[in-house]
């Protein structure tokens, strides 16, 4: 059974008003209901975990500057289709703070927001339990 590898990052800013993490909002010119999610993308041949996700968090978003929180890796796995066809799919996503909130979109996504972590949990689907687990370890980091 054929399987799919994708990375992203969970990114973050500290701000006046507390924690704030980007969400993007895919472009869809169908009838599919609105989709929230964080950069993240499939991997190229050859491409390590963390090479493609901090490049889908450049060429979707834009922003390279950023740090990346060292030990926080967690593995997202779940069922997508593909020419109407169920695969699984897995996802490692890291976590980094932005420096900024400068964000510059791709034509995949139509829109952004930096949010605090119950409006993510709200619009997130497949990320929903990822960004809390995040969340989490960064306060038990701090």
């Amino acid at each position: 059974m054929p399987v799919l590898r994708s990375a992203g990052i969970i990114l973050f800013r500290e701000t006046q008003g507390g924690r704030r993490y980007l969400i993007l909002r895919a472009s869809r010119k169908d009838n599919r209901p609105e989709f929230w999610d964080i950069p993240k993308g499939e991997l190229d041949k050859g491409e390590s975990g963390i090479e493609g996700a901090m490049r889908e968090v450049k060429e979707e978003a834009g922003l390279e500057n950023f740090s990346l929180i060292p030990d926080f890796k967690h593995t997202v796995q779940y069922f997508t289709r593909r020419a109407g066809k169920s695969i699984m799919k897995f996802v490692a996503v890291f976590l980094a703070e932005a420096q900024n909130d400068k964000v510059k979109l791709s034509w995949e996504h139509d829109a952004y927001e930096w949010v605090t972590l119950e409006e993510a949990t709200k619009k997130l689907t497949t990320m929903r339990e990822t960004i809390k687990k995040a969340d989490e370890f960064l306060r038990k980091s701090s």
